[in-house]
């Protein structure tokens, strides 16, 4: 397996030896060009790495602050429809009783009449 810390010190080592050559007024040759470039590149990737990482951690953090706005939201929701069940529960309760009512009065009124009806048979 490749060590990434291995690579990081022999191109850190590699690095200052091509930049003191290059603070000395030498001049370098391509290989050492190689190694400079390679160099920026790594801290390059480095700082995307941290940019992009920092970047996922504040959409993690705006995703979950949106889940708990949606999950407030759903409770709200909930709440909303138990209260529409039991007011429907109470419309059909009221609507029962008066079913009751109505079935109570109308069977009265058909003994009533009823009776009415036999009287009036017999005494004709």
């Amino acid at each position: 397996m490749f060590d990434d810390r291995f690579f990081d010190d022999w191109l850190d080592t590699q690095a200052q030896k091509v930049m003191e050559q290059v603070a000395s007024g030498q001049s370098i040759s391509p290989d050492q060009m190689m190694i400079l470039m390679l160099k920026a590149q790594t801290n390059h990737f480095a700082h995307l790495d941290v940019d992009l990482r920092g970047e996922m951690k504040a959409l993690r953090e705006d995703m979950d602050r949106r889940f708990e706005q949606v999950e407030k939201r759903f409770e709200q929701m909930q709440l909303e429809t138990v209260k529409r069940f039991e007011q429907v529960d109470k419309r059909f309760d009221q609507l029962t009783s008066r079913m009751d009512h109505f079935m109570i009065w109308s069977f009265a009124t058909t003994l009533t009449v009823g009776g009415i009806v036999i009287a009036a048979i017999k005494f004709l």
